[in-house]
């Protein structure tokens, strides 16, 4: 696949998955976004190898939900799982 197309992938689900925070956390978008960075999910969506930008936004929600309530651990369970 082309660079350029993942890279719009990935973005795409950046923007999808802050928007789950602002909901979530009631944040602004900024805010969401700033969370959304300091995430490991962050760090694994944006790494191509890990191919997480092809999933689908409702497993990336779940994972998202569950680094927020219970950090890495529960983020790798829910990985780990599928």
């Amino acid at each position: 696949m082309p660079e350029r197309k993942i890279e719009t992938m990935k973005g795409m689900c950046a923007v999808d998955i802050t928007k789950f925070i602002m909901k979530e956390l009631k944040l602004s978008c900024d805010e969401a976004y700033a969370r959304f960075m300091q995430m490991e999910l962050f760090r694994i969506l944006m790494d191509t190898e890990s191919g997480m930008y092809l999933e689908q936004n409702e497993f990336l929600f779940k994972c998202c939900k569950a680094e927020l309530e219970l950090g890495e651990k529960g983020l790798f369970q829910i990985i780990n799982a599928a």
